[in-house]
């Protein structure tokens, strides 16, 4: 959007033309110069070296005239004055003293130069209180509702359309139009200083959504299971069962690098139950213990605390663990065929025979 910068010297006519008008109502004022310094700054960047400012005191006249006021009464002047036209007259008489300032007036220049853009974030910021709105009157939607309404710009026709809707209303607001009844004019202030009251709220919501837009994951999101898991499903005993289908009472199971073989999680503490499903209704494993050793938790299978009967007194319910039950009693033994062939262990010596021996009878 290409915006022309408004000159000073139009902000000078602009605030002369006003002063020539304070003796009526600040509505009223605001009314006649509503889109003034846009208008003469379009006409100024058509015209070029052209372009000449009127007289501030005729035309002032004439938009009277226009509006079928009365001539300027200074005595109306004094008795119409309010806190609110002083606060104006004095944001005014602020404004054309900091561009008596070469710096002043730049920065004003580059303020002004950036409206549409306020314009713009003004849209996008109803567009987002409707959906706080939307989130108070419908708690239901959730905590994550209003990332998710906002997220469903990128599939949601209609969320595209109410949004633009929203920007498109605010820039032609910004321009002075569309304010047909003086009330629409209210609304245009009181929205637009809701908006920059909840800014660092909507900028929280905004990052927020776009961290979840681009990093979110088709998929279902990976959960960390603790301890030996199986398809996410945390595994709570293991039961050995030998080649023939007998069930071996106890064995020891150990990692391909040579690691005790658990269930528990890494962050086992100094409790002597496994924390993962203590107080969850269910058995709980307890390890094997032995006096002067380290708790064993790859000793199969484990002990457990029978459910129902935790007292969360850690020590008193550990005492009452129990051995496990095996879920059969025996089951199909492993075909010959796919037994491996039998071969030394790499502790146990290999005995070569001698030749004697071999000659010997």
């Amino acid at each position: 959007m290409i915006t022309t910068p408004v000159r000073s010297d139009i902000h000078e006519f602009a605030a002369a033309v006003r002063a020539h008008l304070d003796d009526l109502p600040a509505d009223e004022v605001d009314d006649l110069l509503d889109g003034l310094e846009a208008d003469l700054s379009d006409q100024a960047a058509e015209a070029g070296d052209d372009f000449t400012l009127p007289d501030a005191t005729t035309y002032a006249a004439e938009l009277r005239a226009a509006a079928g006021l009365p001539e300027r009464s200074d005595t109306a002047r004094v008795k119409k004055a309010s806190i609110l036209q002083v606060v104006r007259d004095g944001w005014h008489e602020t404004g054309a003293a900091v561009r008596k300032n070469p710096v002043g007036a730049w920065i004003l220049d580059l303020l002004s130069s950036l409206r549409p853009v306020g314009w713009i974030l003004r849209g996008v910021g109803w567009y987002l209180l409707a959906f706080f709105a939307l989130w108070f009157v419908t708690p239901g939607i959730g905590y994550r509702g209003l990332w998710s309404a906002f997220l469903i710009l990128d599939g949601n026709i209609a969320a595209w359309v109410f949004l633009l809707a929203c920007v498109f209303l605010s820039i032609q607001w910004g321009r002075g139009r569309w304010l047909p009844a003086r009330w629409l004019r209210v609304v245009r202030t009181l929205s637009t200083v809701a908006v920059v009251l909840t800014l660092p709220i909507l900028i929280g919501v905004f990052s927020g959504a776009l961290w979840d837009l681009v990093h979110r994951d088709t998929g279902a999101a990976p959960t960390y299971t603790p301890g030996l898991s199986v398809d996410g499903q945390r595994v709570r005993n293991i039961f050995a069962f030998d080649a023939e289908g007998n069930a071996i009472p106890m064995v020891q199971l150990f990692d391909q690098d040579g690691n005790p073989l658990t269930t528990v999680g890494r962050d086992i503490g100094p409790t002597p139950y496994d924390s993962y499903f203590y107080g969850g209704g269910g058995p709980v494993p307890v390890p094997y213990t032995a006096p002067g050793v380290s708790d064993a938790w790859n000793i199969y299978p484990l002990r457990e605390i029978p459910p129902g009967v935790m007292s969360w007194d850690p020590w008193e319910d550990v005492a009452k663990a129990k051995a496990t039950t095996f879920p059969f009693l025996r089951v199909q033994p492993i075909p010959t065929g796919a037994l491996p062939s039998p071969e030394p262990s790499p502790t146990s010596p290999i005995v070569t025979p001698s030749p004697d021996a071999e000659a010997a009878p």
